[in-house]
């Protein structure tokens, strides 16, 4: 629950920063097609609670709370960067949301293929426990590689990867 404390504080720090009403959102973005850059300050800084908002449902998504929140204002400033024409604020919901979901799916992948490798090792320790009972000695790489129907190389690999683990566990 770190997370949502952080997200809750940094919520009651932009209640300071000046919500953006309607007529000032047409100034600006008026102003902003015209090439004011203060206007777009102020639509990015107006629209800065918005975007943290968003950040609610990615809330546990693997990703510290600092960092989601500086990909929702990264998104949000693009967003209000890259304006031409329409609603600015459902493209700030758009490019913010989408930003956020990439970062969940890779956060996703990094889990995925961390767990294929555990159990990976997993595999590999189960056959060359099985081998050493089975043939009353430690099984050779070429043994567990023809086992496991993988190449020598991924053997070692794998080999290295669990020792290095055990080594961190150690220290």
């Amino acid at each position: 629950m770190k997370d949502k404390t952080v997200l809750e504080m940094y919520l009651e720090d932009m209640k300071a920063i000046k919500e953006i009403d309607e007529k000032e959102l047409n100034e600006l973005t008026a102003a902003l097609l015209c090439g004011d850059e203060s206007a777009g300050n102020r639509l990015i800084e107006g629209h800065m609670m918005y975007a943290a908002k968003l950040i609610k449902p990615f809330i546990g998504c693997g990703e510290e709370m600092s960092d989601l929140i500086s990909e929702s204002h990264l998104a949000l400033t693009m967003a209000v960067m890259e304006y031409s024409h329409g609603d600015l604020k459902s493209q700030i919901k758009s490019r913010v949301e989408k930003r956020l979901n990439e970062i969940a799916d890779e956060e996703k992948s990094k889990k995925d293929a961390s767990n294929r490798l555990a159990d990976r090792i997993n595999e590999l320790m189960d056959v060359s426990s099985a081998l050493a009972s089975d043939i009353g000695k430690e099984a050779t790489v070429e043994e567990l590689s023809e086992r496991l129907q993988i190449s020598k190389d991924e053997v070692e690999e794998l080999l290295k990867i669990s020792l290095n683990a055990i080594n961190l566990e150690k220290n």
